[in-house]
């Protein structure tokens, strides 16, 4: 079973906070060496953020993404979103989801309650650290466990990428919540998941997302299936940090990172 260098988590103009274009993504990527990406722009259906409930255009999209195909053919190029689950409108948006031809699922929360943890006054407000992490996990839990269809769960410890806690508290650890990240992890090996490694945690943590223990402890549990991605927005953080983290989860016994085509998997050696 072969290696394979491949990011499954960027962001394109097609994203309300993305400032790359696609053409400017993939050249980077070829330049780098980077065999095969997944674009997962953002879906928040029932966000009150101004302007952050826009999704795509989708056939501007894809024929963005048939043109990149043609110009960088030593690139795979692969077609997905991060869902941005809301409990509000999940029905709608697992219906919505359903009409479009997509080669990945990335689940991700962003709201916790209705609020966005990126709003950090008002999430923080009136909470302990244990609480407003304890908040988070549960919300996740629940995202997760009603939802079947999709394929890799996006950066577990959202939380604390914009926490109001700084140095050794601000990351999201097993600790803080073992029995709902027992539950939630079961829950990714039961159904044949994969959990996604998020590089974008090492500037805010100093850990990838999930924590390191959070990972040890699905490995511990009988994980085998990852997801890594940069979760760039721009030129300069694409494929960031994901040799490095591949190497840290291979050392914790870390065995398969995932490729998925019209939603069909196949497994690569980390």
């Amino acid at each position: 079973m072969e290696q394979r260098r491949m990011d499954y988590h960027l962001h394109t103009l097609h994203s309300m906070d993305g400032k790359q274009t696609m053409d400017e993504l993939c050249q980077s990527m070829v330049e780098k060496g980077v065999e095969e990406i997944c674009l997962t722009e953002h879906i928040e259906p029932g966000h009150p953020g101004e302007g952050i409930d826009v999704p795509p255009i989708w056939d501007v999209w894809l024929q963005e993404v048939a043109e990149c195909r043609t110009k960088y053919p030593l690139l795979t190029i692969r077609t997905g979103v991060e869902i941005g689950d809301n409990p509000l409108c999940r029905h709608q948006t697992k219906a919505y989801l359903d009409e479009l031809p997509l080669d990945f699922r990335l689940l991700s929360l962003h709201l916790v309650n209705g609020i966005d943890p990126y709003d950090i006054d008002k999430y923080f407000a009136g909470k302990t650290r244990d609480q407003a992490y304890r908040e988070y996990v549960e919300a996740k839990v629940e995202s997760i466990t009603d939802w079947l269809d999709f394929d890799s769960v996006a950066h577990i410890g959202y939380v604390a990428k914009y926490s109001a806690y700084t140095g050794p508290e601000r990351a999201l650890v097993y600790q803080d919540a073992p029995d709902a990240f027992d539950t939630l992890l079961r829950y990714v090996i039961d159904h044949d998941k994969c959990i996604e490694i998020n590089t974008s945690g090492y500037a805010t943590t100093g850990d990838f997302l999930a924590h390191s223990t959070i990972v040890k402890r699905y490995i511990e549990l009988g994980g085998e299936q990852f997801t890594f991605g940069s979760d760039s927005h721009n030129v300069d953080r694409n494929y960031a940090d994901i040799e490095r983290a591949k190497d840290a989860v291979r050392a914790m016994g870390g065995k398969y990172q995932a490729s998925f085509c019209q939603r069909k998997k196949t497994l690569y050696r980390i």
